[in-house]
């Protein structure tokens, strides 16, 4: 017979949309029917098309029941907006865990309905503004053309900038009227950017449309860079004090050491813990036996169950962490730092 009975509980369970998900939450009325304390575990059980991560269970999946006891078990939905319309149902489920396999009990089934998405507001097309810049982009180009075919038809003298910035040229022959500017580069021992010549040359006359060669001044090429010298490479030995067949926690962790050759990454005060309860296991051994034998747990104790066959007895919270102890081990992982050869930057050789 069930050691826990489940008998107020919803049929439905209304959601709210806010922020993304659907919201709600179901309460459920869970009663110990034994005449003794026991260690509850309740989960979701999920049927249909409902996913088990929409749900949880609010606060600590484990705790202990009194006999005879009702406690109020609340389970949370939060389920993606995006999610598929439809219905699907849910039930609470406490399990005894002094006996996982056979004593458990399951609520009334309650619906979950996730509604369809709201369609997006109508809104009318925007006003096409853009024809408008259109036309008058094309507008402001016809008449910039027409003054440029105006200003360029007649001709000029062309200024004198020999020995100007290549910049500040450029400046004076746009401000006289010639737009067209082409430069040509020559290396020389002079100001980087000098005018060296030009063509038309100075004071002659051309058309506005007509081109302007400038020929520029730029550095002459650098030597090319010594040969360095050949230097040894630099080693660097290998990550001292670890083992490369067992590696190293990262930064901040360290082995649990539970038992021997337990090598979960945890942070050192949960090393610190799993040895007290190392120590204190012989404590919170039922020293009647039990369902168990010699390994039955005294009330409010669980087995820790690190790995198969981990009797050491704990509180449920503690269970959970190692659990998530074990869980996380891989990320908190690194192996050992190997040998480097990091080749040397060549030095060059004083001049001579």
């Amino acid at each position: 017979m069930p050691s826990f009975e489940i008998p107020d509980g919803p049929t439905t369970v209304p959601l709210k949309t806010e922020g993304g998900f659907h919201k709600g939450s179901a309460v459920f009325g869970v009663t110990n029917k034994t005449g003794e304390g026991l260690t509850a575990r309740f989960s979701v059980q999920v049927q249909g098309d409902g996913k088990p991560e929409w749900y949880q269970v609010q606060g600590e999946s484990e705790r202990p029941v009194a006999a005879g006891e009702n406690q109020t078990v609340t389970v949370v939905a939060k389920i993606p907006a995006a999610a598929p319309p439809g219905q699907h149902r849910i039930k609470l489920r406490a399990i005894n865990v002094n006996d996982p396999d056979n004593d458990s009990t399951d609520s009334t089934a309650a619906a979950v309905t996730i509604p369809k998405a709201a369609p997006p507001p109508h809104r009318d097309p925007p006003f096409p503004w853009w024809i408008v810049a259109v036309a008058g982009g094309v507008l402001v180009l016809v008449i910039a053309v027409i003054i440029a075919v105006v200003a360029m038809s007649g001709g000029g003298k062309v200024p004198n900038v020999v020995g100007q910035p290549y910049a500040d040229a450029v400046k004076a022959l746009d401000k006289a009227g010639y737009k067209t500017v082409k430069r040509t580069d020559k290396e020389i021992d002079k100001a980087p950017d000098t005018v060296l010549d030009q063509s038309p040359a100075a004071d002659a006359k051309a058309k506005k449309n007509e081109p302007i060669l400038l020929t520029v001044a730029i550095p002459l090429p650098a030597p090319p860079p010594e040969k360095p010298k050949e230097e040894p490479p630099i080693v660097e030995p290998a990550e001292a004090n670890c083992d490369p067949a067992v590696g190293a926690c990262i930064d901040g962790f360290v082995w649990r050491g539970a038992w021997p050759n337990d090598r979960v990454c945890v942070a050192p005060e949960s090393r610190d813990l799993a040895q007290l309860e190392n120590n204190q296991a012989g404590a919170r051994r039922n020293p009647n036996g039990g369902p168990y034998g010699p390994d039955t747990c005294l009330m409010g104790y669980v087995w820790r169950d690190g790995y198969n066959g981990d009797h050491v007895c704990v509180t449920g919270e503690r269970r959970t962490i190692v659990a998530r102890e074990n869980a996380a081990g891989p990320s908190r992982y690194r192996a050992c730092r190997p040998e480097r050869i990091i080749p040397r930057t060549k030095a060059a050789s004083p001049a001579g």
